[in-house]
């Protein structure tokens, strides 16, 4: 505030916090390259238009995500077409593979809640069709999978810094990538295309012999400032959660009536939360209510319901309705939505219980915890 330099490409004393968080970020995760935005949307937006992904592409998604996820594919122009999810709730690579089609450009694995999608039979089938990877590690800063950072293993990686994530500066996002072309083409993307003249007369986007329209997706230099800081937290903010999602385990231990959510690398599992399948959903929302009602956090995520449960996705709607990507005349979409489409998905969300892990949490905090979720579960699974 005091520089009176709050845009992150010019002021009377810039200070280039923009700039610096984003090569922390890189150095934290291991990637060459990152592109702070606006926000986690902003971040997939982004790397969705330097990736080419537009009109007559098709991109699989999750059923089990937020609506953000669904939202910038629509977006880009392109069809999200939806694969299940298996017990980790990340997308199973068998149905991914099996949803493959002439138009598929993309996949867009989600890495829900800090845990990790299982990569490894992900990117086999990717790299068998030829099909970029766009990693949506939206909740998962600084988890990992095999000992490397999700949101590194695709062509490129999107984080969000909204309230909830695990580092926040309100709102702000960020991608990674280890691909220079494109990098510059996301530099490019969201800085209007980079190729308009200042108010101080300089030009952006020389690094690229092909000009291309954009749009304003940039980070201000007060959000770098504040992620720039939190970054330096993430290390001990996931060591917070990890150590108390653990005490809570452990003096809870195995819940009969309840399975735990799968773990594909559970050493790099960010410990923000403990997810359980009840025997149904209605035991799951009464669960929910019944742990709420005891104070500890808790939720159906999503509602219990898969993102195509969403009215605007479910009815093919966007706010002109008409042209791309579902009423295109020049590539018709004959891709429909309904519920039941993937009912393993349904399933898994519907009786999904999640229990929120807080940093901040002492040793009575997760002991009473512990005591009401044993407590919830003596009177509705005995």
């Amino acid at each position: 505030l005091e520089s009176k330099s709050l845009f992150r490409y010019y002021g009377p004393n810039l200070l280039g916090r923009t700039a610096a968080f984003e090569r922390a970020l890189a150095d934290t995760l291991g990637s060459a390259h990152a592109v702070a935005t606006s926000s986690g949307t902003a971040a997939l937006r982004t790397a969705l238009a330097a990736l080419g992904i537009g009109c007559g592409d098709e991109v699989i998604v999750p059923a089990y995500t937020f609506v953000a996820t669904v939202n910038a594919v629509v977006i880009a122009g392109a069809v999200p077409v939806f694969a299940e999810v298996d017990a980790s709730l990340g997308i199973d690579a068998a149905d991914v593979a099996a949803k493959v089609s002439p138009r598929t450009a993309a996949v867009i694995p989600v890495h829900i809640e800090n845990v990790a999608c299982d990569l490894d039979p992900l990117l086999d089938v990717t790299t068998r069709h030829g099909l970029a990877v766009l990693e949506d590690a939206a909740q998962s800063m600084g988890a990992t999978y095999r000992g490397k950072a999700l949101g590194t293993f695709g062509a490129m990686g999107a984080f969000s810094l909204q309230l909830e994530k695990n580092i926040t500066s309100g709102e702000g996002g960020v991608l990674v990538s280890d691909d220079e072309r494109l990098y510059l083409r996301a530099a490019r993307y969201q800085d209007q295309g980079g190729q308009f003249f200042t108010s101080h007369g300089g030009g952006r986007g020389e690094e690229l012999a092909e000009p291309f329209v954009g749009e304003n997706l940039r980070m201000t230099e007060l959000a770098a400032a504040i992620a720039g800081v939190q970054l330096g937290r993430l290390p001990r903010i996931l060591e917070g959660l990890r150590a108390n999602k653990a005490r809570i385990l452990d003096q809870l231990g195995d819940v009969a009536g309840l399975d735990r959510r799968h773990r594909p690398d559970p050493d790099g599992d960010g410990g923000s939360s403990i997810t359980w399948f009840a025997p149904s959903a209605d035991i799951a929302q009464r669960f929910v209510k019944a742990l709420l009602a005891e104070g500890v956090p808790s939720t159906r995520m999503y509602g219990g319901q898969p993102v195509y449960a969403a009215p605007a996705v479910l009815d093919r709607r966007t706010a002109s309705n008409k042209g791309g990507p579902w009423h295109c005349a020049e590539h018709p979409c004959h891709v429909e939505y309904r519920m039941g489409m993937c009912p393993s998905t349904e399933d898994l969300a519907a009786r999904a219980i999640t229990v929120g892990v807080g940093v901040a949490y002492d040793e009575q905090d997760c002991a009473d915890a512990a005591t009401a979720i044993a407590k919830v579960a003596s009177h509705l699974l005995a």
